[in-house]
């Protein structure tokens, strides 16, 4: 009998409460402890696999604005050297820790099928209706990446875009060799839009919290120049962490732009498991 992307994807998953296999019944996935704990998928197709564990996630207004941006293609040039790198790998199965609203996920279903998982329910549930629109591999969750609820040694590749850095559980997930890719913020990233609000604005201090016990195979920056359209500049702030720490006075100065000029910088570590 064939196995379809869908089950191989639900094969991993374990229960949040107790860590058994589960069972996917109807709409449900019950596991298959003596409790036989529940939970039920959403319309989209997403599993709330929380069970008390972490906060909330980005909330409704930042997962929108993140979404309307990057389907406009600004960060092309980092999701089309992620799916590269990724191919060339060949992994069997991905998991995406701290997937966001899914725009990254889903071009990933492309090289294998993929998990994706966020702690925010307004991200997930963009990115699992796109993917059920497009018919993807792919599978989300609601879930926190420093609990993942998924076996041992089941995914040949894990990806960390921009989100917290779990070592211990993607050590944990990961197949022997398996790879980890983790993305940062370049120093010179979005400095035309800090120059705009700032002024003294400075450069970004890069990631603090790769990994320590991982081989570190591959690193790289990528470069480049953007022109954001006066309609978009408003969501490229909303999805900075500009946003929350930045004046009204200072806000207010993108209000007059016609576009915003800047840079973008991304730096990407590839890392092997031992």
């Amino acid at each position: 009998m064939t196995v379809t992307s869908s089950e191989f994807l639900f094969t991993k998953l374990r229960c949040p409460v107790c860590g058994q296999a589960m069972d996917k019944k109807e709409a449900s996935a019950i596991c298959r402890g003596l409790s036989a704990h529940c939970f039920d998928f959403a319309k989209s197709g997403y599993l709330n696999l929380t069970a008390g564990h972490g906060g909330m996630g980005d909330l409704k207004d930042a997962t929108d604005a993140r979404h309307r941006f990057l389907s406009k293609g600004y960060y092309s040039i980092l999701s089309d050297r992620i799916v590269e790198l990724l191919s060339e790998a060949e992994p069997s199965s991905i998991l995406d820790a701290g997937c966001g609203e899914g725009s990254y996920t889903n071009k990933l279903a492309a090289v294998a099928p993929v998990i994706g998982i966020d702690l925010s329910k307004s991200g997930i549930l963009l990115a699992a209706k796109e993917a059920k629109r497009q018919s993807l591999p792919a599978l989300y969750l609601v879930a926190s990446l420093f609990t993942l609820p998924v076996a041992n040694e089941s995914f040949s590749a894990v990806t960390n875009l921009f989100a917290p850095c779990a070592e211990a559980e993607f050590c944990r997930i990961l197949e022997e060799n398996g790879l980890l890719l983790v993305v940062g913020a370049g120093k010179e990233h979005l400095m035309g839009l800090k120059r705009t609000l700032y002024d003294d604005p400075r450069i970004n201090p890069g990631r603090e919290d790769l990994p320590n016990t991982m081989q570190l195979i591959k690193k790289e920056t990528l470069t480049g120049n953007i022109r954001v359209a006066k309609e978009d500049i408003e969501d490229l702030f909303a999805m900075t962490p500009y946003y929350f720490r930045t004046s009204k006075k200072d806000h207010d100065k993108l209000s007059g732009l016609e576009y915003l000029d800047t840079e973008i910088a991304f730096d990407l570590f590839l890392y092997r498991k031992n």
